[in-house]
């Protein structure tokens, strides 16, 4: 990605983070438009959420901060709107009664079923015509440049 910069300027077009963000975006439009058209008003932050609830049923509210790259009030904001859709609860924990852990309702978990199918055509459609080596490829080279930032 060196032919990114020209003659101290920046080739936008050639740039690898602008790429990534353009990716993203027209997936998390992508994703948002047709969790809407389930009628589903689930954001893609939400989203995020509730993979890691799936994964892991549970988890403290910092946890879940922590794996999904949200600071705390982002998430409080983030898990306040889905307990009062119903889709999760936030309980104190059996040891420390000032941390709270974050569990799935049975509304919550039923959106496994229906959502992820629909994210699944998506990421079809977005790799359609990649190989898979490629695939592999890209996602260790992310992981290297995430990893050479320190993140």
């Amino acid at each position: 990605m060196k032919d990114q910069f020209r003659d101290g300027a920046i080739i936008v077009d050639n740039a690898i983070g602008f790429w990534i963000h353009r990716v993203y975006q027209a997936s998390r439009n992508e994703m948002f438009r047709a969790f809407r058209d389930q009628g589903e008003d689930v954001t893609p932050e939400q989203w995020a959420v509730l993979i890691r609830l799936w994964e892991t049923d549970g988890p403290t509210q910092g946890e879940l901060s922590e794996a999904t790259f949200r600071d705390a009030p982002t998430m409080s904001r983030i898990l306040a709107g889905m307990e009062s859709r119903g889709l999760l609860e936030r309980r104190p924990d059996d040891v420390d009664g000032r941390v709270r852990r974050v569990h799935l309702t049975r509304a919550g978990r039923a959106l496994q079923k229906k959502l992820v199918p629909v994210v699944q055509r998506i990421v079809e459609r977005m790799v359609d015509g990649v190989a898979e080596r490629d695939l592999l490829v890209t996602r260790a080279a992310l992981r290297r440049m995430f990893a050479n930032l320190g993140t």
